[in-house]
């Protein structure tokens, strides 16, 4: 007989959207007394296929990642958004609903911000009009590594839409980055009340995961993908060191060159055509949103 595994279950959950200030947010929250968000802000634990053949160490290492005095414990992994793996697991493993916080940017703004993840990452060897194509079509399959969804990723409707059907409207809030920046403590204290404990008087001046760039991208991405496996000769470790001795190595080999090899990358701006163009893309999939959410989004000058 198959051993059940007791997974921890976080009480909140911000799936996206990505390159939106999900990592601002969840540092924010993070200054509640009453509130413990993880400390590595992506574990990406409830996303995986192979979620059912999880044993006590994975569990265990998720669980840890939360102050366990606090009343309420989330995460923040922006693939969650994307993956129907998420969706599944948790209406697999939970009684009760887990709230989501969605923070939304507006689409052709989160585009620009993550070609500039990518480009910064050495991933994106394009300049960002090469990869605008204004026949562009959906395309979309759930991922491991780091992700070329430029388009997809702003859909928000279609993939928000999901998590309502699933999980119910009610536990699902709605912000979005520009008002995040522009009133912080009214939409942080908003999420507080959605989540269920006090009001906060002063926030910090958090902005979080500005995009960088990486000085030796290849020596980077060595390392990555080392500390994942994927390489042949790291295979060998598991000859060397126990299970959970691996995945602590892993861990600290990809803290160490995310610390060493980065400096503040510029931004260029995007060419009005260009962004015509974008405006053209997203406009319906921004309307639906607007009636599926009940809100204008004025604050997304493009489309208002």
């Amino acid at each position: 007989m198959d051993k059940i595994i007791s997974h921890f279950k976080p009480d909140l959950f911000i799936p996206g959207a990505a390159k939106s200030g999900t990592t601002t947010l969840h540092d924010l929250l993070n200054t509640h007394p009453d509130i413990s968000m993880s400390k590595i802000k992506e574990p990406g634990y409830w996303k995986i296929n192979k979620f059912k053949n999880f044993g006590k160490i994975e569990m265990l290492k998720y669980k840890n990642l939360f102050d366990k005095k606090s009343n309420i414990k989330g995460e923040s992994s922006t693939a969650y958004m994307y993956h129907d793996s998420f969706i599944e697991n948790i209406k697999n493993n939970y009684k009760i609903s887990p709230k989501f916080i969605f923070i939304l940017r507006n689409p052709i703004d989160r585009y620009v911000s993550h070609f500039n993840w990518m480009k910064g990452l050495g991933l994106e060897k394009n300049k960002i009009e090469e990869t605008i194509n204004k026949n562009h079509s959906f395309n979309f399959k759930e991922y491991d590594d780091y992700p070329k969804y430029y388009y997809e990723f702003g859909l928000y409707n279609r993939w928000i839409l999901r998590f309502i059907k699933k999980f119910g409207r009610e536990n699902i809030k709605i912000i979005t980055f520009e008002n995040l920046f522009k009133n912080k403590i009214d939409v942080l204290n908003s999420c507080f009340d959605f989540i269920g404990v006090d009001h906060m008087s002063k926030i910090e001046n958090i902005i979080s995961n500005k995009t960088k760039k990486i000085l030796f991208p290849n020596f980077f991405h060595f390392v990555r993908k080392s500390a994942s496996g994927r390489i042949k000769h790291i295979k060998y470790l598991k000859y060397l060191f126990p299970k959970k001795s691996r995945s602590d190595i892993k861990y600290l080999m990809k803290f160490i060159i995310k610390k060493w090899v980065k400096k503040d990358l510029k931004y260029n701006k995007l060419d009005t055509q260009y962004r015509e163009y974008l405006k053209e893309f997203y406009k319906d999939d921004v309307n639906e949103l607007k009636n599926t959410l009940n809100y204008e989004f004025s604050e997304w000058k493009d489309f208002n």
